[in-house]
């Protein structure tokens, strides 16, 4: 018999990350990912890999 459902992912994505910010922070990350068209997890992990390219 066949194997159903998706296949196995190399990186599984399993860690939930939360923390709080101020509303005119939300508001500044929601206007960001309509004008970009990305998701708040996109945004997250581009601005992380610009702080690991950036800083030492």
């Amino acid at each position: 018999m066949a194997k159903v459902g998706r296949p196995p992912v190399e990186n599984k994505k399993y860690i939930k990350v939360g923390f709080r910010v101020t509303e005119a922070e939300r508001d500044r990350l929601l206007a960001y990912c309509k004008k970009m068209n990305l998701t708040q997890a996109e945004v997250f992990k581009q601005a992380l890999e610009l702080l690991y390219k950036t800083k030492p």
